[in-house]
């Protein structure tokens, strides 16, 4: 099981990610502070899956894609990954951050009622949902 991971708003990642995992500062040639802007952005998509009916053989499973920004950045011991879904939404202007923000988005409807433009959704905080 991984150790615990301490839970602070995205406005303070600049902040903690200046520490490595056992909590010492990273190294950067010159002494310089970890900058994630001048990280490599790198995305990956997930799904969250649903039965629609546990109780049914053949019900239906429905998933929803789940975007996720990391940045890969370089210290002296070597690189490490940092998620960023959070803080690139909330660093950015709202009118280029569709993709990033963590409500769904996209309000045209097809005649059945379904949205024609795809939305995205963010894992939830919590450990258990339901």
């Amino acid at each position: 099981m991984s150790p615990p991971c301490a839970a602070f708003p995205p406005s303070k990642l600049d902040v903690h990610v200046q520490a490595d995992v056992k909590g010492k500062k990273r190294k950067l040639p010159g002494g310089a502070d970890v900058d994630l802007t001048k990280c490599a952005l790198k995305e990956m998509t997930q799904y969250r899956c649903f039965v629609e009916n546990s109780q049914s053989r053949n019900s239906p499973v429905r998933c929803w894609p789940i975007h996720r920004l990391f940045r890969q950045c370089q210290d002296k011991k070597g690189t490490f990954m940092v998620e960023t879904t959070a803080w690139e939404g909330s660093k950015s202007d709202p009118t280029t951050t569709t993709r990033h923000n963590s409500q769904a988005i996209g309000n045209g409807k097809s005649q059945d009622g379904h949205s024609s433009e795809p939305s995205y959704h963010q894992w939830s905080q919590a450990w258990e949902d339901e």
